[in-house]
């Protein structure tokens, strides 16, 4: 089977473009699987870093974890926030200090289209413990 990958660029004032990262698909899985996970390759000029997705993201139950397992952001939904919400476009999410909250942002946004919910206009507020 071929494995999935969504690549995420940035673009300079030359409009030249460098590769940031990479969403892969588990081997012998599906995104639409419970409990299977995404690696994240972030590419930078001495090394890259894994990171990756546990959880399943279509229920914002997922945590985002560093290649050393750490946990560096959490999507869910809290109880009384899930009250409170009108629309399911939006995204509770905590980052841990230290983490570049565009990044998860990104990740979010591109785990937002591959799932199919694809909202056309999107709020984010990211909160840091």
């Amino acid at each position: 089977t071929k494995i999935k990958k969504w690549k995420g660029y940035a673009f300079d004032y030359e409009r030249s473009k460098k590769l940031v990262f990479t969403l892969k698909e588990p081997p012998n899985s599906s995104c639409s699987v419970r409990n299977s996970s995404i690696r994240i390759s972030t590419e930078t000029t001495a090394r890259s870093s894994n990171f990756e997705v546990k959880g399943y993201f279509p229920d914002k139950d997922c945590i985002i974890v560093d290649p050393s397992g750490n946990i560096v952001a959490q999507i869910g939904v809290k109880k009384e926030i899930e009250d409170l919400m009108e629309s399911k476009d939006l995204y509770h999410i905590v980052v841990k200090p230290g983490i570049d909250q565009a990044f998860i942002a990104v990740v979010i946004a591109t785990l937002d289209y591959i799932y199919g919910e694809y909202t056309r206009c999107w709020s984010i507020r990211i909160f840091t413990n």
